[in-house]
């Protein structure tokens, strides 16, 4: 034979897969798609396909069975792979997408040549000049999920590093030869044995299904559901797991367990579990591509009673044993244990995934234009597939033949999983026999020939919306209505303004004020209340804004409706004199839009034009404040003239405005927030230095003085400075604020300092080797818990929280270091957030349109929200 590498048999796991070509599409081909924006080097993606190929012997692969005593598969010493192209920017939208996913679905059917090597495909369907989609197509013969995983990143690796003529520092690849030859020194008698013992004579645990069905073979249609776990969930479950060193896995199966025992009544249960594969203590383990992963049946005996904790690290402990049996096939099972062919091994299986924090692949795609699902869809092959997928939230996903189970019963078991999963990881240390005792709706078998989803699955799924009191779905004349009276939401009602913050570096160049002014005229032109300029001396940080007066009367040339305010004037540093004239030109300039807090000063060096201020600087805050307001109200202040005469000023030109609206900026202790709360000033603070809880607590503090004083806290602004940046998904979100956001963290060591304290970590911040360290531990937190970083939907509950903490306007700081560009992209976004906010009928369509478009990914079907105070009347 020409053009060969090596020969070698195949494992368990392929040949059963091989075995069943003939008679049905298996192996079927499973896709990777992405879509791109931007400029594709097709040619240095064709050359990354190629040297992707060449890197791996399970890519080179062919697999022949004619005049053998056994199937062998072969691997080419040399294969060309080629990038297929297909243009589709003649059609129109909705045809482009028929297109793809018609040669999806063809190439399913069809399946690949398994004597012509490689066994994976790459595809560019071009939409637009500058857009398309890409897919990746391989057979489960040569690639399991991980392994296609490996691949796709060293495709992007190979891709990046041929574009910018670099080496992309690979590891070498590692022959499939490999695994075959471990599992053939494996004694498969131990794994009988295991096998034998735990799961002889147990009979699969079977929810109810369907019945009087149809059960022709290839007439399943297959629907998925998905339920992804809110922010503070997700954290508890993934909390849970790193603290008590019980593996997702064991999580998740464990809670399939309990679902099973209150459905079925049984306390032992058997269901499928996706396995790695992957042997253990190798070194080429990790590295290594081919088709490994497989699917084999558990028993996990559910006690009636004790210590929920116990019993899960029991469990774990158990499970992990079994890793060294995961290389059997399920036919093998199937002989060991007796069970005839044709019979299920089981009805259900369990799979988990957890994408590391530091996982390359997401950020290398979104630096290369690339943009990939959340979680990629594989085809499926078992009655009901539950998948945990744990990222920067856990998802739940179950995937089920229609022909089998009705959508409402998935509904009710999605719910369940989903209480279960909070339940044990909140209360681990609870009792079974609570967990066991919860009241739960038991399925029970439909001879219902319905498998779309209808008014009674919608109608359950927004029952299930905690911003749902009740609902009906019925058939209107133009489609589904959904009828919703909204829950009472706690905040609901209550105003919250929307203002921009700037405090960038200079940057240099020729554009350096352009996000300023174009922001400021975006502001305006979308009901902001206000910009905020800082004052900032003598350093790069800030540099750009060292008078805002200055720069906000160029904003009011431009603009016609915005405030225009100082975030801060540090009064100390100035003439009360030369800031009541200049705030009175912007107020002049503006027709009555001018603002300032006030600041008592920070750097030392900025007190280079008063020194004699530094040592007592908020008593001179407070004293040059109140000759501020006397000059704007018309006053005339005593002061001196150049040869020490007594003299008295007014200034000019005169204000617009009666009186200039002051804020005061307070950070740190709560005696300033008390002061301007008894002296009845507005209040802006930030999280700079403090956490969230503690600004929240703060900002009840000064509202509390301003009562007690005799002040209307509803006529006072509460103002709380965050970081911003919106978009229209997360990952890709997360993607652009990450390296700015973080230095910006590493940049202030008094943040720093708050965030070790914070996260309990033991380290000198003012070591430079872990300031950095810090800042990317204290990303994560600070983003969730301290930002509004996000898309609309995402940001509301960081919105309400503001709001009942008594927060009554929100300074979104946009100029920490993220692209000029992106940022004006993001107000887009943010204004869609002030709009939701503002509108609660808009905001709960808007919410419940998500909601379905997350709970039913690519299957949701039509409906139009209607909100009404009481449902109406039946027929």
């Amino acid at each position: 034979m020409k053009n060969v590498e090596d020969v070698y048999k195949l494992s368990p796991l392929q040949r059963e897969l091989l075995a069943r070509a003939p008679s049905s599409p298996e192996p079927r081909v499973e896709h990777l798609s992405w879509s791109f924006r931007g400029e594709l080097d097709e040619g240095a993606l064709e050359g990354a396909l190629k040297e992707l190929v060449r890197r791996h012997t399970a890519l080179r692969t062919a697999f022949f069975t004619q005049g053998l005593a056994e199937p062998m598969q072969v691997v080419r010493a040399q294969v060309d792979p080629t990038l297929e192209r297909q243009d589709l920017t003649a059609l129109p939208e909705a045809e482009q997408t028929a297109r793809i996913e018609q040669h999806l679905a063809t190439q399913r059917e069809r399946g690949l040549n398994l004597i012509a090597a490689p066994l994976v495909g790459l595809t560019l369907f071009r939409t637009s000049a500058a857009m398309g989609t890409l897919v990746f197509g391989y057979s489960p013969l040569v690639l399991d999920r991980a392994s296609a995983r490996i691949c796709l990143k060293e495709l992007f690796q190979l891709y990046k590093a041929t574009r910018e003529k670099s080496e992309a520092g690979l590891e070498p690849g590692q022959p499939f030869r490999k695994y075959v030859a471990w599992l053939e020194q494996q004694d498969p008698r131990e794994a009988e044995v295991r096998f034998r013992e735990a799961l002889h004579g147990l009979q699969p645990s079977r929810l109810p299904e369907r019945t009087g069905t149809d059960e022709t073979p290839g007439t399943s249609a297959w629907l998925t559901q998905q339920l992804i776990l809110s922010t503070a969930e997700s954290e508890t479950v993934q909390t849970f797991v790193r603290k008590n060193k019980v593996s997702l896995g064991t999580l998740a199966q464990a809670a399939w367990a309990v679902l099973l025992r209150r459905q079925t009544g049984a306390s032992d249960t058997s269901f499928g579990v996706y396995v790695t594969g992957r042997p253990e203590g190798t070194p080429w383990s990790d590295v290594l591509v081919g088709g490994l992963a497989n699917t084999l049946p558990r028993r996990i005996s559910v006690p009636s009673e004790g210590n929920l904790l116990r019993w899960l690290r029991g469990l774990h402990a158990d499970l992990s044993a079994w890793h060294s049996s995961d290389g059997s096939s399920p036919n093998q099972v199937r002989q060991w244990l007796g069970v005839p062919e044709g019979a299920p091994l089981f009805q259900s299986v369990v799979s988990t995934e957890e994408v590391a924090e530091d996982d390359v692949l997401v950020p290398l795609a979104r630096g290369l234009g690339f943009q990939l699902p959340a979680v990629p869809l594989s085809a499926p092959t078992h009655p009901l597939s539950v998948s945990v997928v744990s990222a920067s939230r856990v998802s739940l996903r179950f995937t089920y033949d229609t022909r089998r189970f009705e959508s409402l019963s998935i509904i009710h078991l999605t719910a369940q999983l989903h209480s279960l999963l909070v339940g044990m990881t909140s209360q681990p240390e609870q009792d079974l026999t609570a967990l066991l005792q919860a009241t739960v709706e038991p399925l029970r078998a439909t001879a219902s020939s319905s498998r779309e989803l209808g008014p009674r699955e919608l109608q359950m799924l927004l029952a299930q919306h905690p911003a749902v009191r009740q609902v009906r779905v019925t058939e209107g004349p133009r489609g589904l209505v959904s009828h919703v009276v909204p829950a009472p939401r706690p905040g609901a009602g209550k105003k919250l303004d929307f203002s921009l913050f700037f405090f960038a570096d200079d940057g240099g160049g020729e554009e350096r004020y352009r996000l300023y002014l174009e922001a400021g005229k975006f502001a305006d032109q979308n009901g902001f209340s206000a910009v905020w300029s800082p004052e900032r001396h003598f350093h790069e940080h800030g540099g750009l804004y060292p008078n805002p007066a200055v720069l906000n009367a160029a904003l009011a040339t431009v603009t016609k409706n915005v405030g225009l305010r100082a975030g801060s004037v540090v009064l100390p540093l100035q003439s009360p004199f030369r800031v009541a004239e200049e705030w009175s030109i912007v107020d002049n300039l503006s027709k009555g839009r001018a603002g300032i807090s006030i600041a008592s000063g920070w750097v030392p060096n900025d007190f280079a034009f008063a020194p004699e201020n530094y040592a007592n600087k908020r008593e001179v805050m407070f004293r040059n404040l109140d000759l501020v307001q006397r000059l704007w109200r018309g006053e005339s202040i005593p002061a001196k003239d150049g040869v020490g005469n007594d003299i008295t000023l007014r200034v000019f030109p005169r204000p617009v405005q009666e009186a200039l609206p002051i804020w005061v900026t307070c950070a740190g202790g709560v005696d300033l927030f008390e002061k301007t709360g008894r002296d009845g000033y507005h209040m802006l603070t930030s999280l700079l230095g403090q956490s969230l809880e503690d600004a929240l607590q703060k900002t009840g503090i000064y509202q509390t003085h301003l009562r007690n004083a005799g002040h209307d806290p509803s006529k006072r602004v509460a103002t709380l400075m965050m970081h911003t940046f919106l978009g229209k998904d997360t990952q890709e979100v997360l993607h652009k604020v990450r390296e700015p956001l973080t230095q910006y963290l590493a940049s202030h060591v008094h943040l720093m300092q708050t965030m070790a304290k914070s996260l309990n970590l033991q380290v000198d911040i003012n070591e430079p080797k872990w300031v950095r360290y810090v800042a990317s531990f204290a990303f994560e937190r600070y983003y969730r818990t301290g930002a509004l970083i996000g898309t609309p939907t995402s940001c509301l509950p960081m919105v309400d929280r503001l709001i009942e903490g008594g927060v009554n306007e929100v300074a979104c700081f946009i100029d920490f270091g993220v692209e000029t560009d992106d940022v004006l992209e993001s107000l887009v976004h943010l204004a869609e957030l002030k709009r939701l906010v503002d509108d609660e009928a808009l905001r709960t369509r808007h919410v419940l349109n998500e909601y379905l478009d997350e709970r039913l990914p690519g299957a949701r079907p039509a409906v139009t929200f209607d909100m009404v105070e009481a449902l109406p009347a039946t027929a």
